[in-house]
């Protein structure tokens, strides 16, 4: 762990990542439930497809939670791989808002969180101190 204080930002976003890992989670564990009557309200999406984004929605949130727990050792490294897994978290919001329609407002929070978490990391002077 760094002996340098660590930012109300970096808090904030170890807070936010927890909080983005279980609603993605349960995002995906509703389509994957649900996929059945997701595929017949939504007719031109299959049910393959809506597994595939409940399995890709799950592991993206277990991967997120657990970088959480690592993002306050200070490690540009983790900080790099974080905006990466955001990225995604971005990409499937993005997707969840477009292709789901049963899937917006999820869709449409995590897309957001994933771009404050991203401005929270590179965005902010103290931020880019405790990473350097």
């Amino acid at each position: 762990m760094s002996d340098k204080k660590i930012p109300l930002g970096i808090s904030i976003i170890t807070i936010i990542m927890y909080i983005q890992a279980i609603f993605g989670i349960a995002a995906g564990i509703f389509v994957i439930i649900d996929k059945n009557a997701l595929a017949h309200e939504l007719s031109d999406i299959s049910e393959s497809m809506l597994l595939y984004y409940g399995i890709a929605a799950i592991v993206v949130a277990v991967i997120t939670g657990l970088l959480a727990m690592g993002l306050r050792s200070g490690s540009n490294g983790v900080r790099l791989f974080i905006a990466v897994v955001m990225v995604f978290h971005l990409a499937i919001g993005v997707w969840g808002l477009i292709a789901l329609p049963g899937a917006r407002m999820a869709g449409l929070m995590q897309a957001l969180i994933a771009l404050i978490v991203l401005y929270l990391l590179y965005g902010s002077d103290e931020s880019n101190e405790y990473f350097a």
